[in-house]
């Protein structure tokens, strides 16, 4: 499901902007753009995602606002400064020491540390879930329009349902009296007479062949069952593309079994509408 989510605000790391995106995908993917800050967090920011989320591509950008201050907070220098100044008084040199050369430093220092996998500071993960929440909302609300525009899918396909069932019982009367009408056509100019028990088979042959009963009667199960998981909400994504393959399934049997061009309308109708759900349901988690 697409959508976005940010949040600004201070953070351990300084003054940080967390924007997360997402875009439809049949799994979960999360990619990372971190500030050099934030480096280390990756595994630590994925565990939260995949708290939170449970498909898409996932972007989370992290960048830091305040990049004029690319170094560790002020206890952290004055610490730093203490430990050089001692070691400099052990060494017996010169104390020539200036801001610059403590930040280089500290920069130097900082970069080394977070090489390794560190877990995320009680701010940071407070921002990362509120952009995440703000993402949540923003899908919730674009979850509900798609649920409400495969609603009004859903009725069509039943209108079409409804449609195929009436037409299915007139495919045996209109097959019987189109092969009477060419057997007397025939026999007219042969001089025969016409068998009536060999009409009744055939076309009892081919009302077994078109019988597409079953065919309805599943679509019209599939539908329902459509309509019920839209309405439990949750995880339905994977779901809905299982009932909609389904149905498109039932859809190209009903076509191949019924050699009527106002049933094949009507199938033809009935596959574009499914290929609009599926459409659809591809934009659900």
């Amino acid at each position: 499901m697409t959508g976005s989510g940010t949040a600004t605000g201070p953070t351990e790391a300084g003054e940080l902007r967390i924007e997360v995106r997402t875009v439809n995908s049949r799994g979960l993917l999360i990619k990372q753009r971190l500030c050099s800050e934030c480096i280390g967090c990756e595994a630590a920011i994925e565990e939260l995602v995949r708290r939170q989320l449970q498909r898409g591509t996932v972007t989370l950008v992290v960048e830091r606002l305040d990049p004029r201050l690319p170094f560790a907070d002020r206890q952290t220098l004055r610490g730093q400064l203490q430990e050089l100044r001692a070691l400099a008084a052990e060494l017996g040199v010169k104390d020539d020491l200036g801001l610059r050369d403590l930040v280089i430093l500290a920069g130097q220092s900082s970069r080394s540390e977070v090489a390794a996998a560190r877990e995320l500071r009680p701010r940071m993960a407070e921002l990362v879930l509120a952009a995440l929440r703000q993402l949540q909302q923003r899908r919730e609300a674009e979850g509900a329009a798609i649920v409400a525009v495969m609603l009004l899918l859903l009725d069509e396909l039943v209108e079409q349902v409804r449609t195929a069932t009436a037409r299915a019982p007139e495919l045996s009367a209109a097959y019987r009296d189109r092969l009477l009408r060419r057997i007397n056509e025939f026999l007219a100019t042969q001089g025969l007479q016409l068998q009536a028990a060999d009409v009744v088979r055939e076309v009892a042959l081919f009302s077994d062949r078109v019988d597409v009963s079953e065919e309805l009667q599943r679509l019209v199960a599939h539908v329902g069952e459509v309509r019920n998981t839209l309405a439990q909400g949750g995880e339905v994504g994977r779901r809905l593309e299982f009932l909609l393959q389904e149905l498109l399934r039932e859809a190209n049997t009903l076509g191949s079994k019924s050699p009527d061009v106002t049933m094949a309308h009507t199938v033809v109708a009935m596959k574009s509408g499914i290929d609009r759900l599926k459409e659809q349901a591809a934009n659900l988690e």
